[in-house]
């Protein structure tokens, strides 16, 4: 049976929140209220979990349902999002535990610039000493410490953003290249990370799944910050359209992990992940369920 159930989960994003907003509306909101609101994210989504290999050069290294990926290579390493304030030391913890130093940590990455996958960036590229590179629309708010999406939601530490890269730009560290695809929506800059990686002696393309539209409760169409909201979203959802991965990752793990980590840890194979959704059916999927919410909105 296809592991589906945690899409509903995962895409509602701050769902949760939505219960402090008159009408279910962020903009009604103040800033305060949007930090109470996210709370929790900074409590039991943060606690970091011991560390695991996923497939081929790939592990886990992040918190229950905050993500940090680390990507090893032969000249050093990759990191993926750094999680909340509450992260980085338990991220390098973690990244010991699997037998790596953390200062070999080269290039620190970012699925998109919203405070529970950023938070920690400025602590991280202290500790390890790592280029910080993102796509250039989201190198700003890196820069700035502010959500400078639709979402304008909690800030962090500014960090400085050695490389700002377009879309399709490749890195290439040791054996392994990480390529950026471009998803606005979710905030400017909202980048899905693929890379191939020998999982038991097979090539497997990886995607790390950053958005797939702005949060609920984001107002999409006549958004007076972002009046191209609603065609930005659907150039990110053409632009996942186009990628074919064979197992897809995601930022908030919890949903899509339960009832198969114990066997990723014990590392059986085929890969439990292979029993996902199918990418195309699920970016379908996610983008029909946005147009209907644009077309409601327009009503």
């Amino acid at each position: 049976m296809k592991n589906v159930m945690w899409l509903a989960t995962w895409t509602a994003g701050f769902l949760p929140m939505l219960a402090h907003a008159q009408g279910g509306r962020y903009d009604t909101m103040t800033l305060e209220e949007k930090v109470a609101a996210g709370a929790g994210y900074h409590d039991d989504s943060a606690e970091v979990i011991e560390p695991f290999r996923i497939l081929g050069n790939i592990y886990y290294v992040g918190a229950a349902d905050v993500s940090s990926y680390l990507i090893t290579t032969s000249e050093g390493h990759f990191l993926v999002d750094s999680g909340v304030n509450e992260m980085p030391v338990g991220i390098r913890t973690n990244v010991e535990k699997l037998g790596f130093k953390i200062e070999d940590v080269k290039i620190l990455l970012s699925s998109h610039a919203h405070f529970d996958h950023v938070q920690g960036h400025a602590v991280l590229q202290r500790m390890t000493g790592a280029q910080v590179m993102a796509l250039a629309a989201d190198a700003d708010a890196l820069e700035a410490g502010k959500d400078l999406s639709p979402l304008s939601f909690e800030g962090w530490e500014p960090v400085k953003v050695d490389r700002r890269l377009q879309d399709g730009e490749s890195i290439t560290l040791g054996d392994t290249t990480m390529t950026p695809t471009w998803v606005p929506g979710h905030t400017p800059g909202c980048t899905t990370w693929s890379l191939d990686t020998i999982d038991d002696g097979q090539r497997m393309n990886v995607a790390i799944f950053g958005c797939n539209g702005p949060n609920a409760g984001v107002q999409i169409t006549n958004n007076p910050r972002f009046p191209d909201l609603a065609e930005q979203t659907m150039i990110g959802f053409d632009n996942l359209a186009k990628l074919t991965p064979d197992i897809y990752l995601t930022g908030h793990p919890e949903a899509p992990f339960a009832n198969i980590e114990h066997l990723m840890r014990v590392q059986v194979r085929p890969h439990p992940l292979l029993q996902q959704q199918p990418w195309a059916e699920m970016i379908a999927e996610r983008r029909a369920a946005m147009e209907q919410r644009i077309a409601e909105e327009g009503r």
